[in-house]
């Protein structure tokens, strides 16, 4: 293997090899033609201060919104970097499948708004001057905020079974609007808890499938479900002064209400003492909570969120009206626009074509890509956007 100089992140790589394992690149023969190309690449900028450059950028859209989460988009690929994957897929020692993916890593901190203007019906102009950083933003309250508008502010809602209290679901509910979380109403939430209800029982369980129906009939983009056990745990030295030890285990998931896919699934255990021994298993589930909360599911819950918006959501689509297997190869390919990253067809049948389609943006900017491009003598019409999902009539 030739020995190559790469620069990533403030490190150096002095082989293809180095870096390939580093990024877990598949086709390193590729890697490296794409280095000696200049196509790998990463901005020499220098690293500022705690991790942060700022980049002037600009983008089209088809709304304001659109053009500035583009706008954003291409300020983290500027000041960060765009990372080149090969994927290769060889079976029987033929070639399958080879292709190059594009990824990009990084959060907005800041940004101002340099210039913006309408120039047609659908298709406004944005430029910004963004602060960018590779650095978690778990703690930046202002860059979690441009995160969160970035999704259009998706709505959470919490569901935890826990016997005799409501201890860890209020300091989830607390933690999450401490963060600038949009929350379903809680007292709703309580009304639904307080049903027995075979869904609320599974959701709560894990269900992802009910999880997401619940979620999404309340409103929700995202639900975070789950239980808590508590018991009294045995300690000499606390029994001999009047004290109860109080354990509590909590085990939670977050499900995509648009398309039922767990984004996150965590658990955490803590304990609390207290003359009470009810006093000690609440304290000690509103512990585990916030531990669960603070160190482990809210870095996911980010990191999920932050990838969705540099490299594009995942949107369920429906394709009404097709007559037959030709005609869904054909629509297939006019779903294909500027934006889409993936196209993966989940059935055929009956008339309608169900795909998961990747797109670097929001739905509304893939809907108004595609509504009204022809295939063969009729049109894609987009009838229905609810969240991720969407459902078109070729007519």
């Amino acid at each position: 293997m030739p020995s190559l100089a790469i620069p990533c992140f403030g490190f150096v790589y002095k082989n293809t090899k180095d870096f390939a394992r580093m990024m877990k690149v598949k086709n390193v023969s590729v890697l490296l033609l794409l280095a000696c190309c200049g196509l790998f690449f990463f901005s020499p900028r220098p690293v500022a201060a705690a991790d942060r450059i700022t980049v002037e950028a600009e983008s089209y859209g088809t709304s304001r919104a659109d053009a500035l989460l583009k706008a954003k988009r291409e300020a983290v690929s500027q000041g960060i970097g765009t990372v080149l994957v090969s994927e290769t897929e060889i079976k029987n020692f033929i070639l399958q499948k080879d292709r190059v993916l594009t990824r990009t890593i990084g959060s907005v901190l800041s940004y101002k708004i340099l210039a913006e203007k309408k120039e047609g019906p659908e298709e406004y102009f944005i430029k910004i001057r963004a602060t960018v950083s590779t650095a978690s933003i778990r703690q930046d309250l202002a860059a979690l905020k441009i995160l969160l508008d970035s999704m259009d502010k998706p709505r959470m809602m919490v569901l935890i079974k826990e016997e005799n209290g409501r201890n860890a679901e209020t300091a989830i509910l607390d933690y999450l609007s401490e963060k600038g979380f949009d929350i379903v109403d809680a007292a709703a939430t309580a009304a639904l808890m307080a049903k027995d209800d075979d869904l609320i029982e599974r959701a709560t369980k894990g269900d992802p499938v009910a999880a997401a129906r619940i979620g999404a009939d309340n409103g929700a983009e995202y639900v975070l479900v789950g239980t808590v056990s508590k018991s009294l745990g045995k300690n000499g030295m606390l029994a001999d002064v009047g004290m109860a030890s109080g354990q509590a285990v909590i085990t939670v998931r977050v499900i995509n209400c648009s398309n039922a896919r767990v984004v996150a699934s965590k658990s955490a255990h803590a304990a609390a003492a207290h003359i009470s021994g009810d006093t000690a298993m609440s304290t000690a589930a509103d512990k585990a909570a916030r531990q669960l909360m603070d160190k482990k599911l809210f870095e996911k819950i980010v990191s999920s969120f932050q990838n969705m918006v540099n490299n594009g959501a995942t949107l369920e689509v429906q394709v009404r009206g097709i007559p037959d297997y030709r005609t869904q190869k054909s629509v297939k390919k006019a779903l294909d626009i500027d934006g889409v990253a993936s196209i993966a067809k989940r059935s055929f049948g009956n008339g309608t074509l169900k795909l998961s389609v990747t797109f670097r943006g929001n739905a509304d900017a893939f809907a108004d890509g595609i509504d009204g491009r022809t295939v063969g003598n009729k049109k894609l019409v987009v009838t229905d956007v609810t969240g991720s999902r969407m459902i078109i009539n070729l007519k």
